[in-house]
């Protein structure tokens, strides 16, 4: 039995360099879902790889079929990084396994011949990514007091957030006028390579900051580096680890449960919006061939937005109730929404976008913090992979629902392009009010005030 003192984390500092591997994450995720997989599929269309009437089909399926395999691993490495022992604690084998990981799979991905190669690099970077960030992600709950959560949420929006906008500038730059990867002109491909190796730049140089500076916690140190134990004993039988595997009790813990139906619908709304972006500015907005990159601006402005919501919304989640706090983000993110969608030039759906931006900013503070609230702490990383069912689940289910949809209204004759996408872009913000009926019913009640760092 192990009998460490838990390794509490108190300081700005402190939360700062624990969040900084999020930073890479949200990088690449950023650079991936709204632009690089979208261009990567148009231009398999543009060569006739594929059917040009199928493109908001193809681009659904490549990240449905991802999230489908994300799903599975989010739920099953949280459970065998609880189930571990180490030297090195639970979680810090996992996140130098998932880094060293991604990089081949990322490199695989950057130079995908043709759409079925994609797609399975695209599977190969959601497992060994999600490897490393789901046990990643439970180190903040499990070495932060819940007085602190709120600003250590924070701390992890920040991080977030400037990964995503990185992510997309970078991203800009690479397909600003030109094609990607395979999918262009021999010259062009070695820009996209370029990306590839910032992104195991970053994956290797931010996970040696956590594994180095964070603490180990707990630490079993007959385990060596990486000893998994899913019972009492090591006997036990596929039975028993299988029973454990689907033993979440969630009927004690119903304020989790709805909440992370609450932020379900939400990202609903957010994945039918976010993966049509760069079609979006060019049938709406009028882009052409060598504007692309102000689609890259749009979310850049959104992101920026989010980074001043999201330090408020940290802050004043601590303060004023966190509850409280989402439903004034998510206000905000859906005034703002419908101004965007109707915009008739790019600098205006700019301008709007930051304010959209602000409310989703403190969406994301409060949410996370309300979730590490409310996981049970000896659960942590199998609650965090559920927590992440709350994003991938979205992710199947949204862009596939919004490329068929506008696959189907062109084809029908029932809306041009610029119009389709604003009907569907407006029924993104019915999964927001969804989401916010739904976060009316969680009750918000502080556990563990006696929790003090030791």
């Amino acid at each position: 039995m192990n009998s460490q003192a838990r390794p509490y984390l108190t300081r700005f500092s402190q939360f700062a360099w624990l969040a900084s591997f999020w930073f890479v994450v949200h990088f690449i995720w950023a650079t991936l879902l709204p632009v690089v997989i979208p261009a990567v599929v148009r231009g398999y269309a543009d060569r006739g790889l594929i059917p040009l009437d199928e493109l908001g089909t193809r681009l659904g399926l490549v990240l449905a079929l991802g999230a489908v395999v994300s799903a599975v691993l989010q739920l099953t490495i949280g459970f065998v990084s609880d189930s571990s022992e180490s030297r090195y604690g639970r979680r810090k084998p996992y996140i130098l396994i998932g880094a060293l990981a991604s990089t081949a799979a990322v490199f695989y991905l950057v130079e995908a011949p043709g759409y079925w190669h994609l797609v399975l690099a695209y599977m190969l970077v959601q497992v060994f990514l999600n490897t490393a960030s789901v046990p990643y992600q439970s180190m903040m709950p499990d070495l932060v007091p819940e007085r602190y959560h709120g600003r250590a949420a924070a701390m992890m929006g920040i991080f977030d957030l400037t990964g995503k906008l990185s992510g997309l500038i970078v991203a800009a730059l690479v397909i600003s006028g030109v094609g990607i990867g395979a999918v262009s002109a021999a010259g062009d491909s070695l820009s996209f390579a370029a990306l590839g190796v910032v992104y195991c730049v970053l994956l290797l140089g931010l996970a040696f900051v956590v594994l180095v500076k964070s603490p180990n916690y707990p630490v079993v140190l007959g385990a060596g580096f990486l000893r998994i134990r899913f019972g009492a004993g090591d006997a036990t039988s596929i039975r028993q680890i299988l029973r454990e595997y689907a033993r979440f009790e969630f009927r004690r813990n119903p304020e989790f449960v709805k909440l992370a139906f609450s932020r379900m619908a939400i990202l609903l709304g957010y994945y039918t919006f976010i993966p049509l972006v760069y079609y979006f500015c060019e049938a709406n907005l009028g882009l052409e061939a060598e504007d692309r990159w102000m689609a890259a601006a749009l979310l850049g402005s959104i992101i920026l937005g989010a980074v001043a919501g999201n330090l408020a919304g940290g802050y004043f989640s601590d303060r004023i109730g966190k509850r409280r706090m989402i439903f004034m983000g998510m206000a905000a993110t859906i005034l703002f929404m419908f101004p965007v969608i109707f915009a008739t030039d790019i600098m205006q759906a700019i301008y709007f976008g930051a304010g959209l931006g602000v409310g989703w900013g403190a969406f994301i503070a409060a949410d996370w913090a309300f979730a590490f609230t409310l996981i049970p702490k000896e659960r942590t990383a199998r609650y965090m992979g559920v927590w992440d069912m709350t994003s991938l689940a979205p992710q199947m289910v949204a862009p596939l629902v919004a490329g068929v949809a506008r696959d189907y209204l062109m084809k029908s004759g029932m809306a041009a392009e610029a119009t389709a996408y604003q009907l569907i872009f407006t029924f993104s913000i019915i999964y927001f009010v969804v989401g916010l009926v739904i976060l009316g019913f969680v009750r918000e009640y502080r556990l563990g005030l006696n929790e003090e760092p030791q």
